[in-house]
């Protein structure tokens, strides 16, 4: 009953995280956190992965004609060398550990800003983008670490978010790459991860039909929130308070 109970709150928060990422471009962190709150930690990460690849995959292609090749080669060759180098590990790391890992990052994804990328330097953006990707075999996310350092580039504005959306793409698919290489079971989650992403396309199927008229502050406070609550039960879960 407990594991029906999770599929259906995965489910749920796939078509919530569809509809607002349709409406609000995005929702810091929402699908990782509930996926974090029912997964068994190891699976986590692998699961999001394939989710993410598919979603960004959707981006790109939307924004094929507006991304810049060249940013996308170098990122995409610097994460490439990094999550191969990184998924090994990604076993040996203890559960409570991950679950504060996951939990530390979701607050900090919700409340601090976005990294300043600093000076440019030779070769920064394969370094950042392998950091990035190395990071996100553990944490999951990729978006708020990487696009501070590719909206940095000499880079026509406009080029910016097809350019995330593809680098998002391809480090996704790299660590689920990765994952399944090391054995993560995938077969066993395939029914949820069809429904999730069913019920996410949905989501952003229905989000220009409802229109449903809310404050847009007011909403991603409330994201923030429950996702912030999410977190703690993770900390919680990692110390072993629960």
């Amino acid at each position: 009953m407990e594991f029906e109970l999770g599929e259906a709150i995965l489910v749920a928060g796939a078509f919530l995280v569809g509809f607002g990422n349709a409406t609000l471009g995005s929702t810091g962190g929402l699908l990782l956190a509930a996926m974090a709150s029912v997964l068994p930690p190891p699976l986590v990460v692998p699961a999001h992965a394939v989710l993410e690849a598919l979603r960004n995959g959707v981006g790109w292609y939307r924004l094929r004609r507006a991304f810049s090749l060249q940013i996308v080669v170098a990122a995409g060759l610097g994460s490439l060398v990094a999550i191969g180098l990184a998924a090994p590990f990604a076993s040996v790391v203890p559960s409570d550990v991950q679950a504060i890992l996951l939990g530390a990052f979701l607050i900090w994804a919700c409340w601090w800003p976005a990294p300043d990328p600093g000076r440019r330097f030779p070769f920064r953006l394969p370094v950042a983008s392998g950091l990035t990707g190395a990071s996100s075999v553990f944490l999951g996310e990729t978006g708020p670490l990487l696009r501070p350092f590719i909206a940095d580039e000499p880079v026509d504005p406009t080029l910016v978010p097809g350019t995330v959306s593809a680098v998002a793409a391809i480090q996704h698919g790299l660590k689920m790459l990765a994952f399944a290489v090391l054995g993560a079971a995938y077969l066993s989650l395939i029914p949820v991860l069809v429904a999730m992403i069913a019920a996410g396309a949905l989501g952003m199927v229905l989000a220009p039909r409802l229109r449903i008229r809310l404050p847009v502050v007011l909403v991603s406070l409330l994201i923030r929130l429950v996702v912030t609550a999410l977190a703690l039960r993770l900390l919680a879960i990692g110390a072993g308070w629960l």
